[in-house]
């Protein structure tokens, strides 16, 4: 396979990783069943630490926008699902930043419409993952197996916490496999970048071939 790096790719993704998982870790936020008192008071005593985070989350949804534009190289629908995707990440983040802006004590009621608003944001998070992670498992999972059956697993998950959000139920594992095998195939990808083996897909190339004329 001939191998074409993309060094600058790859970092995009490392960098998306790496500010994602520190600004995720850095602070934990009220649940959808706490109180709108508590919410309000945890959001107006943190609010500089929050939207600080929150504004960090952004630039890693742009270093994710970057990084799939540069797949583009690759495969264009995966560079457009990505970017699609990236876009689907800053929802989660601005309902929070609007939250900690407007969050007052005196007032409870906004503090909790919002807080129970935060679930809309990540079901449209993962419907982007969802997209991503389909059509990377379509267009490169030909060319790529061990790519494809990642893909495969996150669209999956993705999909099951979204049914279970739906049905009400609990989404239990599904909380926590769903995000992480999105981040794993990212990772992949970004090695596979790095790597310069990440190639077009079949369908891709097939359409690159010239032509013979007889």
């Amino acid at each position: 396979m001939e191998r074409n790096p993309d060094r600058l790719a790859a970092s995009l993704a490392a960098g998306f990783i790496v500010l994602l998982l520190a600004t995720e870790g850095a602070l934990t936020l009220p649940g959808e069943s706490a109180s709108a008192s508590k919410v309000a008071d945890f959001y107006t005593a943190h609010r500089v630490t929050i939207i600080v985070l929150q504004l960090l989350g952004f630039v890693a949804s742009a270093l994710l926008a970057a990084y799939a534009w540069r797949l583009r190289r690759v495969d264009v629908p995966v560079a457009w699902a990505g970017v699609v995707m990236a876009l689907c990440s800053v929802v989660p983040g601005a309902i929070t930043l609007v939250l900690a802006v407007v969050a007052d004590t005196a007032d409870t009621s906004t503090a909790g419409r919002l807080n129970d608003l935060e679930p809309r944001g990540d079901d449209v998070l993962f419907v982007g993952i969802l997209v991503f992670a389909f059509v990377v498992a379509v267009r490169l999972g030909r060319t790529h197996p061990g790519l494809g059956v990642l893909a495969g697993l996150a669209a999956l998950s993705s999909l099951a916490r979204l049914v279970m959000e739906a049905a009400g139920k609990d989404r239990g594992l599904l909380e926590s496999v769903a995000p992480l095998s999105f981040l794993l195939l990212v990772a992949v990808m970004a090695v596979l970048s790095w790597r310069g083996t990440l190639s077009p897909s079949a369908a891709t190339a097939t359409s690159k071939a010239p032509s013979r004329v007889a």
